[in-house]
């Protein structure tokens, strides 16, 4: 039973020493702008900006050494949380069924203006030919249109006819 526990005590502390010899891991970019790894923190010389991982804690990697220039700043950027990228990607996925209905419902009522266009030019079309056009009143009853209502139909068919293509 004690050599169990020995080797079990040999075995864990070997793990440990291995697992803190991970967390102690740097990585920068140099000058040349080639990235360096190492178990000993980077060079006093080395602009914090250029420090991609630091004892165990990695940052947003610049995508050159130009961009980790130009911002300026010698901050890391913040890790967004599980949380935090949950919640984007939901206001994304919101955003684009939100885009989505409202594509649908322009073509529905654009499909419906040219529906309407379309009933408008046939009207059109039937008022100018000059042939007699029947109506059924309130009756029931068969009706033909004046010359007066004819005309006054054709000038009702014209405005409409306005927002039309």
């Amino acid at each position: 039973m004690k050599t169990f526990s020995c080797k079990s005590f040999a075995i864990l502390a070997i793990l440990l020493s291995m697992s803190t010899a991970v967390l102690a891991q740097y990585v920068w970019v140099d000058e040349k702008g080639n990235k360096q790894f190492s178990d000993q923190p980077p060079p006093a010389s080395v602009a914090k900006n250029k420090i991609l991982k630091y004892a165990g804690r990695s940052f947003d990697a610049p995508s050159s050494v130009d961009d980790a220039d130009s911002t300026g700043s010698s901050e890391p950027k913040h890790e967004l949380t599980l949380a935090e990228k949950d919640l984007a990607s939901k206001k994304r996925r919101d955003e684009l069924a939100a885009k989505a209905k409202k594509d649908a419902e322009a073509a529905n009522i654009q499909a419906a203006k040219a529906d309407n266009c379309k009933r408008l030019k046939e009207y059109k079309m039937s008022l100018d030919s000059g042939q007699r056009i029947a109506q059924f009143n309130t009756a029931g009853e068969k009706a033909y249109l004046t010359d007066e209502q004819r005309s006054q139909e054709q000038a009702t068919t014209n405005q409409r006819m306005a927002d039309c293509n």
